[in-house]
């Protein structure tokens, strides 16, 4: 029953115990993804797909997700009167999933590759476009900073899956060697494993009781509230038995962004509060993404 989601947990133990016994090399593993796996998934994914309106729609689908979950972190962080640095803090642990690392991880997994492509429009145009930007300005706000829209602008154009994305558009209009191809596949099938284990060189035990009250209902609400909220609003208006339908589902229930935490605490938020909530999701995840698969299933 389990065993799509072993991999991913044997992952995650030997980039913990690589971390006790030798040294914590996630930075490493992450820059690499950035500028190597990811790119390679976004050329190979994209290349061969069909850029229609179907794909616009998922887009602003997506996005409304994000917002709605991002509203209503604010909403109950206000409830439970939560400080403003801590309130920023919260609201982008409970808004922002994991949908590259974890999230590929995961679809992979469970429906195939094929279906990752889904994800990665996901992640591109929703998580992290909605991160460098809106999650900039709460981060900013709960720190006491000032927006930097320049620097938020410089952040979107240059990264480079974004970058591969305008490239691999491009790209669409020649035909491109086998070879390439097959390149890009071979790459990108590198992100699950180099992912998960640097998430493991990331896992820090001895801070998981900190402020555990806030972590967990940030933790319920992105990771099972949300999700079951999309669930009934795709009862009503799409068909729960397509695949897609259960990816974005899936995708939903994610933990806590890598790159949310990173940004969150280089923007001066709860250092301790943001690296607990993603060891608890990345760990939760286990029970509760595959709960939900085999729920859908």
């Amino acid at each position: 029953m389990l065993d799509p989601v072993l991999p991913i947990a044997i992952y995650l133990l030997l980039g913990y115990l690589f971390k006790i016994y030798f040294k914590d090399n996630s930075k490493e593993l992450i820059e690499f993804i950035i500028y190597f796996s990811l790119p390679a998934i976004v050329f190979n994914k994209i290349y061969n797909l069909e850029l229609t309106f179907e794909i616009f729609k998922l887009i602003v689908m997506f996005n409304a997700i994000i917002f709605l979950n991002l509203i209503l972190a604010f909403l109950l962080g206000k409830l439970l009167k939560l400080d403003k640095k801590l309130l920023a803090t919260f609201v982008i642990i409970a808004t922002f999933g994991n949908t590259s690392f974890i999230g590929f991880s995961y679809i992979d997994a469970f429906y195939g590759q094929d279906y990752v492509v889904y994800a990665l429009i996901y992640d591109l145009f929703g998580s992290f476009l909605i991160l460098v930007s809106l999650g900039m300005i709460i981060i900013n706000w709960g720190s006491g900073q000032q927006v930097n829209f320049r620097a938020i602008l410089k952040s979107v154009l240059y990264f480079p899956p974004i970058v591969m994305f305008f490239i691999t558009i491009f790209t669409k209009l020649f035909e491109v060697p086998i070879f390439i191809i097959n390149t890009t596949e071979t790459l990108g099938a590198t992100l699950v494993p180099l992912a998960m284990i640097a998430i493991g060189m990331k896992l820090q035990i001895k801070n998981i009781f900190y402020k555990f009250k806030a972590v967990f209902i940030a933790m319920f609400l992105k990771m099972i509230i949300i999700p079951i909220i999309v669930y009934l609003a795709f009862l009503i208006f799409y068909n729960v038995d397509d695949t897609w339908s259960k990816v974005t589902i899936v995708e939903a229930a994610m933990p806590p962004m890598t790159m949310a935490v990173v940004l969150a605490i280089k923007g001066g938020l709860d250092e301790t509060f943001a690296i607990n909530a993603l060891v608890l999701g990345v760990l939760g995840s286990l029970l509760t993404v595959t709960g939900f698969y085999y729920f859908l299933a």
